[in-house]
């Protein structure tokens, strides 16, 4: 099964500033905690911009997670629709963890 990376980016209310948003991301830690199928987020900011980079196990976590029930929050959350991208994720080197996740081979650790 393919991992999947996703794209969202949207923008933020008129007016807000870098601590506001921080927090507005915050505020949304427990729901994707909660979100089958979704292993991890990094969130985005910049000026007047907001997003996140979303790691999905597979293509059909990442579609059911971006329904429209969820468009619909994050719309109502920050006055904009998200964006989203999708790509596909065959390989990651990790160095914080030295790991590689390559889905054609396993690895104990990093290749040196």
């Amino acid at each position: 099964m393919t991992r999947m990376i996703a794209v969202v980016t949207y923008g933020l209310p008129e007016g807000t500033d870098r601590e506001t948003a921080v927090q507005m991301f915050r505020d949304s830690i427990p729901r994707y905690m909660a979100t089958e199928g979704l292993i991890r987020k990094n969130v985005l900011y910049r000026e007047g911009l907001g997003g996140g980079i979303y790691l999905w196990e597979s293509r059909e976590a990442a579609e059911k997670g971006y329904n429209a029930e969820w468009t619909a929050y994050m719309t109502a959350k920050y006055d904009h629709p998200p964006q989203i991208e999708m790509y596909e994720m065959p390989i990651t080197m990790d160095r914080e963890y030295n790991a590689v996740y390559d889905e054609g081979a396993a690895y104990d650790e990093a290749a040196e």
